[in-house]
């Protein structure tokens, strides 16, 4: 009967280690940590920021790290998605129509807590506007980019960066840029030299047979950046010089018009 009582005594200390040793494992693959004893919590071992998530073996707290909590209605004019708070989650923000977001989209629950901020909305000053005159769309780019980049965003929607051939075009530009934003700004054009006779010319191949250069000091185009650097080899319509046209480097960002012709 001893004997008996012994084979079970040993199939139950067997199926709890079994049990036990399981537990353990399924903390490691949450990637938590047990606690050194039963009486041991999980701040007090690991620190700040550490829950309990469930149970090791001996009784012992199987614990994981949590970064702080991000409610969802802690983006003002905007939204919060965040699905759990465990390492290497994420937390994602966006902003409401009308609205630009001023930081990171997304940040990350790291094993030291999430690795930015939460980011603000800003009411939108510059809005994109879209004019229409006599079969060509004009688009104001409000988002800034550098002369190439804002070239391949104007060909995104089938244009160029704008041509201006005439006097009342030019105005009508100037009209639109001064009543649509509350302050005024810088905005490439399609006029450039860097070409092989390094001569300025529009990207639509059309002639330059109308220009608005500043008259200066300092007279544009001089090849110079406003600061005076030279590698200026690219044309806008420039706050600067009172929104008469001047060159910089087309590296820098500003905003910019596209023009597309319709149909």
């Amino acid at each position: 009967m001893s004997t008996i009582w012994c084979l079970v005594a040993v199939v139950v200390t067997i199926c709890h280690l079994a049990n036990a040793e399981k537990l353990t494992r399924q903390c490691m693959a949450s990637k938590g940590r047990c606690t050194r004893n039963k009486d041991s919590t999980c701040e007090s071992n690991f620190g700040s920021g550490w829950e309990r998530n469930g149970s090791c073996c001996r009784g012992r707290q199987c614990c994981v790290f949590q970064c702080e909590d991000i409610p969802t209605d802690s983006l003002k004019n905007g939204s919060v998605i965040v699905t759990e708070r465990n390492t290497g989650s994420t937390a994602n923000f966006s902003c409401d129509a009308g609205f630009s977001l001023v930081g990171r989209q997304s940040i990350t629950c790291t094993a030291s807590g999430w690795n930015g901020t939460i980011p603000i909305c800003i009411i939108i000053a510059c809005p994109e506007t879209v004019a229409i005159v006599r079969g060509v769309v004009y688009i104001f780019k409000c988002k800034q980019a550098n002369w190439f980049d804002s070239e391949a965003n104007c060909k995104v929607h089938g244009g160029h960066l704008t041509s201006v051939e005439t006097a009342v075009e030019n105005a009508f530009l100037l009209d639109v840029i001064q009543l649509m934003w509350m302050e005024t700004g810088n905005f490439w054009i399609g006029l450039t030299d860097n070409n092989t006779e390094m001569s300025y010319k529009w990207l639509s191949g059309n002639p330059l047979n109308y220009n608005d250069w500043f008259q200066g000091p300092p007279q544009q185009p001089d090849n110079k950046q406003f600061g005076g650097q030279p590698g200026a080899h690219c044309a806008l319509i420039h706050d600067n010089y009172g929104l008469k046209w001047g060159d910089e480097d087309c590296l820098q960002t500003f905003k910019s018009i596209c023009e597309i012709w319709l149909p």
